[in-house]
């Protein structure tokens, strides 16, 4: 720019002398002690220009000259500049890469360079989590070290390495230090909220995964059906943990109607038999088992009528033929109908389903049910072939399940 602007400058004192020559004209003398030399005016004109032209020429090629060592400087400085990002690439492509070996070298390379200026940090968190990945802790734990010399807002990486690496260790006490830690820096980075959800799944804490869960959902780093396997897992445990009728009640109130009625509905109906609430798990297989099929329902209602008084149970026998006769081909369905008759002394209707549901589909337990009819009608010969034929059926599943030796 500063040349342009001398070239201009001297192109328009050209043509101001030039229109000045042409209006004056004559000699110019120039006087060396004795000598005198007599110049024509344009000549002296052209060669003052000239002389100007060439020292401001000499002095930029003088200029350029003293200029070089702090150029080859620059240039030196630029080029560890570009080494540096160029091993910062690589050690970052090793990484994502799985050579974690490679990746440690390139980050080491960036550190040696006195030029590497901000891209230390990141080199620093690519060697530790590198050396991390080789389990080599003496040297992630030396790249941490200059990692906690850094600014507070350069920490947030090197608590949430050291959290991870522990939760892989089930070293919960470190863990938790290094959440709360990085939790005072960004609460609500979705990293950290992941971390914390796989805490509190490993530490059993349903209510924690279910908060994180939903978190991660809203924004956006979990699909559907992850979350649903984590809500399933933390309203399974809920349950597991209830201890009374008042909280499993409560928990009940958490989990959501398609949940209650799908996934979870056998879940329930067992809980409510394992706490002894004979009559509710009587009343939600009854109002649930015609919505849902689901025929591992049955078990729980026949195990809990058992439990109920004589009129209760034969009410509970009517509700099972109403749902026979919609499904009047189900062998389970059968099978457990046999058996409530048979808990109520009723051996007619309990040897005829019992019957039934063996000509559906042949079951041990239908067999021993059956010989226990032919015990209670003192039919001794009947009650002895069904349980041979159970015992066959017994090693027939057990010649079936036999590993296969090869030759």
């Amino acid at each position: 720019m500063k040349a342009l602007i001398w070239i201009i400058i001297l192109f328009a004192v050209a043509v101001g002398i030039a229109m000045a020559s042409s209006i004056y004209t004559g000699n110019v003398y120039v006087v060396l002690e004795q000598y005198q030399i007599r110049v024509n005016l344009h000549a002296f004109v052209l060669g003052l220009l000239a002389l100007v032209v060439v020292l401001y020429l000499l002095v930029q090629l003088l200029a350029s000259i003293l200029n070089v060592p702090g150029r080859m400087q620059r240039f030196g400085l630029r080029r560890q500049e570009r080494k540096a990002t160029g091993s910062l690439n690589a050690a970052g492509l090793a990484f994502f890469e799985g050579k974690f070996q490679k990746a440690e070298q390139e980050a080491a390379k960036v550190l040696a360079n006195k030029e590497a200026g901000d891209n230390r940090a990141l080199a620093l968190m690519l060697g530790a989590n590198a050396a991390d990945q080789m389990d080599d802790i003496e040297l992630r734990d030396r790249y941490l070290q200059d990692v906690s010399k850094l600014p507070e807002k350069n920490q947030l990486s090197r608590h949430l390495l050291l959290a991870e690496s522990a939760l892989s260790r089930r070293d919960y006490t470190v863990v938790e230090q290094e959440i709360q830690a990085a939790s005072r820096i960004n609460p609500g980075l979705t990293r950290l909220v992941r971390l914390k959800l796989r805490y509190a799944f490993d530490h059993g804490d349903a209510l924690e995964v279910l908060n994180m869960t939903a978190k991660l959902l809203k924004a956006g780093a979990i699909n559907e059906y992850e979350a649903n396997e984590y809500r399933l897992w933390a309203y399974r445990r809920l349950i597991a943990l209830a201890s009374d009728q008042s909280s499993f009640k409560a928990c009940l109130k958490r989990i959501p109607e398609d949940l209650r009625i799908g996934q979870l509905c056998v879940v329930i109906a067992d809980k409510y038999e394992h706490l002894g609430l004979y009559p509710q798990a009587v009343a939600w297989v009854s109002k649930y088992y015609p919505l849902t099929q689901q025929t591992e329902l049955l078990p729980v209602f026949v195990q809990s009528v058992g439990y109920l008084g004589e009129k209760e149970q034969r009410k509970a026998i009517d509700t099972a033929e109403v749902w026979l006769q919609k499904r009047p081909e189900d062998a389970q369905l059968l099978n457990y109908l046999g058996l409530l008759s048979y808990s109520n002394k009723l051996w007619g209707k309990a040897q005829g389903y019992l019957e039934a549901s063996l000509a559906v589909e042949p079951s041990m337990q239908a067999r021993l049910g059956l010989a226990k009819v032919f015990d209670e009608t003192d039919q001794t010969k009947k009650a002895e072939e069904q349980r041979k034929l159970a015992l066959a059926n017994i090693e027939q599943e057990e010649e079936l399940n036999l590993p296969v030796v090869q030759p």
